[in-house]
């Protein structure tokens, strides 16, 4: 009995010998810091969150800050905005006389250059190009792959919003919807590319919202008011939405990230 009881607190010491020492690392061990999440949002007067009946902008950024911060408390985040309306690949904005593309590559390689290359990149144009320019899918997609191409050589996950549709100025049966359309077809075909190129979790992830809640052209007029503002332009509610949408998907992408 003398044996086993003196095995047994030997046992005991050797135990709470591992456990202090545990403690003790534990406690030497810098805290963790918290996740940064640097965004970078590219686009025209949707990014810019236009509101034209109100004379205001209220752009999805809002909410895709809030709501990231809901979903990752503890992530710092940081979101450049960088919508600049009537732009686009080929379109001139109204008031910054640029097309997207060099403001794009600007920004991204100056966030690389100071070591801070941004997590995500969100883009979301081609609208001015189609309707305003007149432009082909073909065309557009040149040009949105070369700031995709940008944003992943430069580390960043791209969050690729297409188009949305336009009920306001074209009709369903109109060419240019049908450039939209193809589009967007090209837009999950150039993600699809980059997925497999790169194994492992997304590096590209479309957003196609018009597959499910934003389906302008199935919604009456009462329910589209609530969505868009023109016929182009989304209102508050619907930039909420977009914005929360976004949250989602790079929350997602972060757990596959893990």
């Amino acid at each position: 009995m003398t044996r086993i009881t003196a095995t047994a607190a030997q046992a005991a010491a050797l135990l709470l010998t591992l456990l202090c020492s545990s403690w003790a690392a534990d406690a030497a061990r810098p805290m963790q810091k918290d996740v940064e999440i640097r965004i970078l949002a590219i686009g025209d007067s949707i990014t810019e969150g236009v509101v034209p009946s109100k004379n205001i902008k209220h752009p999805y950024t809002i909410q895709l800050k809030q709501h990231l911060r809901k979903l990752r408390p503890n992530a710092r985040i940081t979101i450049k905005n960088q919508g600049i309306g009537g732009g686009g690949i080929f379109a001139v904005g109204f008031q910054k006389q640029t097309t997207i593309p060099p403001v794009a590559q600007r920004a991204i390689q100056q966030a690389k250059s100071n070591g801070k290359p941004y997590n995500y990149v969100v883009v979301m144009l081609g609208i001015n190009d189609l309707l305003r320019m007149g432009k082909s899918a073909k065309e557009i997609k040149g040009g949105l792959q070369q700031i995709y191409g940008w944003a992943l050589d430069a580390g960043s996950t791209v969050v690729a919003v297409p188009p949305l549709e336009s009920p306001g100025f074209v009709s369903k049966g109109d060419y240019k919807e049908g450039e939209r359309r193809k589009l967007v077809a090209m837009v999950r075909g150039i993600a699809a590319g980059v997925n497999r190129k790169r194994p492992g979790s997304p590096k590209m992830v479309v957003l196609d919202l018009q597959a499910t809640v934003m389906d302008f052209y199935s919604m009456d007029a009462s329910e589209r008011s609530r969505w868009l503002d023109d016929g182009l332009h989304l209102t508050e509610f619907g930039y909420d939405v977009l914005g929360r949408a976004i949250a989602r998907t790079i929350n997602r992408n972060l757990a596959d990230n893990r």
